[in-house]
């Protein structure tokens, strides 16, 4: 709405559903701050690692994050199940660090 002779013209239903909208996407914003907050703590997890120490689960973003299989999800791209371990194997073999 940029003028109040627009919001003057608006009939009940049409305002209703504006406020659901505005309502849902509050709620949108509700749900991204939680997942920050979920992944911020899941990010910190550790794993034993021999008697009395511990290592991170996640010692490389791209372990916690795979960017690239995100968006060829977006893209519409079919992603196979063991594409992620062909992934592996290939940069076992060519010495490539995760």
């Amino acid at each position: 709405m940029k003028s109040f002779a627009e919001v003057d013209r608006l009939t009940i239903p049409e305002y209703n559903l504006l406020m659901e909208a505005v309502k849902l996407r509050e709620v949108d914003k509700d749900y991204r701050n939680h997942l920050q907050a979920f992944l911020n703590y899941s990010v910190q997890a550790q794993k034993k690692y021999g008697k009395n120490k511990t290592k991170p689960v996640y010692d490389r973003f791209h372990k916690f994050y795979d960017y690239e299989a995100a968006v060829d999800r977006a893209r519409g791209k079919t992603v196979n199940r063991l594409s992620g371990v062909a992934q592996f194997l290939r940069r076992k073999r060519g010495g490539e660090n995760g």
